[in-house]
């Protein structure tokens, strides 16, 4: 038999009474807290839901902070890259990407140019009447020749001579 803390022996029925009292109060204790858990086990949830979000809040807000201040870094190290490098290619003498948009620009005017007169002379060579007989081409020098005698007079009345 069980004795007790004072030394006595426990009848069979003292001690299933006594167990059977144990275990009420433990069956107790587990339905209280249980139920206290229940009830508060929302609040607690939404405590701690309510946590969650302000941290999220709060490392969202450090990532976009720091994605900030990582973009400005890059572009002031961009920045910084370009124009060294700008001042390398110039220190080199090699045109920049606007020089050379410059220069295509110019080269494009002159071919224009160049067509247009291509276009005159050809005009002028077609207007330029061509020699048929032998006696109009002998008429043709002498006119040339005396063209060229009268035009340095008419250059001597010009400046004044």
């Amino acid at each position: 038999m069980a004795s007790n803390n004072g030394g006595k022996p426990f009848t069979d029925n003292q001690l299933t009474r006594l167990v059977k009292e144990s275990a009420n109060q433990v069956w107790h204790a587990g339905r209280g807290a249980y139920s206290r858990a229940g009830s508060e086990g929302g609040r607690l949830v939404g405590n701690l839901l309510s946590i969650s979000g302000r941290i999220d809040r709060e490392a969202k807000n450090r990532v976009v902070g720091a994605r900030d201040s990582a973009t400005e870094a890059w572009d002031r190290l961009e920045s910084a890259f370009v124009h060294r490098v700008a001042r390398a290619l110039n220190a080199l003498q090699i045109p920049t990407a606007r020089d050379v948009h410059e220069l295509n620009s110019r080269v494009g005017a002159l071919q224009r140019a160049v067509v247009a007169l291509e276009r005159r002379v050809a005009q002028a060579a077609e207007r330029k009447p061509r020699a048929t007989a032998p006696g109009k081409a002998g008429a043709r020098k002498k006119a040339a020749a005396r063209s060229s005698r009268k035009a340095p007079a008419r250059a001597r009345m010009k400046t004044g001579s």
